[in-house]
């Protein structure tokens, strides 16, 4: 059937939309925590690209695109960095820390979703 008919797959999707697991609460809040979540998600594997590009130590980082991942992930980063300094003046462990705080909040924020 095509867009208007009555009993296709669009009854389907709505049908779907009723079925909500046990607990499941259909917010606004819920749809912000759910998008924040998303957001994070990507920020850490935006963050993962930063870190694995700075073993590379002959990256351009003044050149496109990799500006653009310096500029969204150092900020962050030196959140850390001024708490825990190179071991050695060499190593680098604070994406540690950031990435506990990331998949911290991000297991908040879903944990929010699904009460």
């Amino acid at each position: 059937m095509g867009m208007g008919g009555g009993s296709g797959s669009g009854s389907l999707f709505f049908a779907s939309l009723r079925v909500r697991p046990s607990g499941y609460l259909n917010t606004p809040l819920t749809a912000v925590a759910f998008g924040m979540a998303k957001w994070l998600d990507m920020y850490r594997g935006v963050l993962m690209i930063r870190v694995l590009l700075s073993w590379f130590p002959n990256i351009p980082w003044h050149r496109q695109p990799f500006s653009s991942i310096r500029d969204l992930c150092d900020p962050f980063l030196n959140l850390f960095r001024n708490i825990i300094p190179p071991i050695f003046y060499v190593l680098d462990v604070s994406p540690l820390l950031a990435f506990a705080v990331l998949g911290t909040l991000s297991s908040i924020l879903t944990n929010s979703i699904a009460v």
